[in-house]
């Protein structure tokens, strides 16, 4: 595949993503701006697809590979944008598989703050005010995903158990606590669901063997009030942020709340960012 010339195939999803959700930005526009990129017309300075290239692959590598991290309350904007110009390039399939390899680029391994510093010290000017929000973000971005009904992949489902202490990995911190409680403010009813054996009626990238099934799960009341009790033990854990954090997704689980959409869990996780 070719690349844009906007710049290497490392640097244009990051000139696309700037485009498509600079201030102001609505859902419409987001929908607007990305279906122009595509088209071969400049957005906000950055070129669209050129001749020779494949508006669908090129669509599939910015999925892939763009960051969010600065925008995270447009993951539902974002999503719906992506699978609408998908749908008109009859590459569905191909973008779901492409939002799997997304998550697996950010949420593959550890949070850098999980890091120990002796091991990690290179990594320490990638936090922000000593947060991994790369991989918050992702995580949050990839339960929407879900939550949307659009797929999930099994690197977010090991990030949400290794942030709630119930994956087996030693490895955990305050990053990792705050993406496990951004995925189950942004999709706890799904997951839930899922939990209890609802899994999904059509195949989306997934679980073990890259699809998740509508198949019953073994005791999925007790793994749930696992996932309850994780909430509250990891809180003792946490430093003072991510312990008010782990409170409040326990309350709003419990009292059985809606899943809330980016821009709320956006506004809950970085509140200071939507002043």
């Amino acid at each position: 595949m070719t690349t844009t010339s906007a710049s290497n195939e490392f640097i244009w999803p990051d000139a696309w993503a700037a485009a498509i959700v600079a201030e102001p930005f609505t859902p419409e526009l987001i929908s607007s701006r990305l279906s122009d990129l595509l088209d071969g017309k400049t957005v906000g300075g950055a070129p669209g697809v050129t001749k020779g290239e494949k508006p669908k692959y090129m669509l599939e590598a910015f999925v892939q590979n763009a960051d969010w991290t600065f925008k995270p309350e447009a993951f539902d904007a974002i999503w719906h944008a992506v699978f609408k110009a998908a749908s008109k390039l009859k590459c569905t399939e191909a973008i779901r598989d492409a939002t799997y390899y997304w998550t697996e680029k950010f949420l593959l391994n550890e949070a850098l703050d999980a890091i120990p510093a002796e091991e990690g010290d290179e990594d320490e000017d990638l936090l922000q005010d000593g947060y991994d929000n790369a991989w918050i973000a992702a995580a949050v971005g990839d339960a929407r995903l879900y939550a949307l009904g659009y797929g999930y992949s099994a690197f977010a489902w090991n990030a949400l158990l290794d942030g709630l202490g119930l994956g087996g990995e030693e490895a955990n911190s305050d990053s990792m606590r705050i993406g496990s409680c951004g995925q189950l403010l942004a999709a706890g009813q799904r997951l839930k669901l899922h939990i209890h054996g609802g899994g999904d009626s059509h195949r989306t990238p997934g679980f073990a063997g890259r699809y998740l099934q509508a198949v019953a799960m073994e005791e999925g009341e007790a793994t749930w009030v696992n996932v309850l009790k994780a909430l509250e033990e990891e809180q003792e854990k946490a430093g003072p942020r991510a312990a008010a954090l782990l409170k409040r997704t326990r309350e709003h689980l419990e009292s059985n709340s809606k899943n809330l959409t980016s821009v709320e869990v956006s506004n809950i996780i970085w509140p200071k960012a939507q002043e």
